[in-house]
């Protein structure tokens, strides 16, 4: 019994890493318009698909093609 407790304490430890990550990560895409997900992905080691569902269960959207605020240019 002892390790089925342990897997049980080792599974909700994980979710809870992942359940911080996804909120650093979605916290990362709101504070940054101007970053690509492609960029935030290799900020943070991980896969673009990551850094969309972060972003999609945080309620997050961000306009799409090139009016992305991540492809317009910084003024001079």
């Amino acid at each position: 019994m002892a390790t089925k407790s342990f897997k049980e304490s080792l599974k909700a430890a994980r979710k809870d890493a992942a359940r911080k990550v996804l909120a650093q990560i979605a916290a990362t895409v709101e504070s940054c318009p101007d970053k690509s997900y492609r960029r935030i992905a290799e900020h943070f080691g991980c896969g673009t698909g990551l850094v969309c569902q972060a972003a999609k269960q945080a309620g997050l959207r961000r306009p799409s093609g090139s009016g992305s605020p991540a492809f317009k240019r910084p003024q001079k």
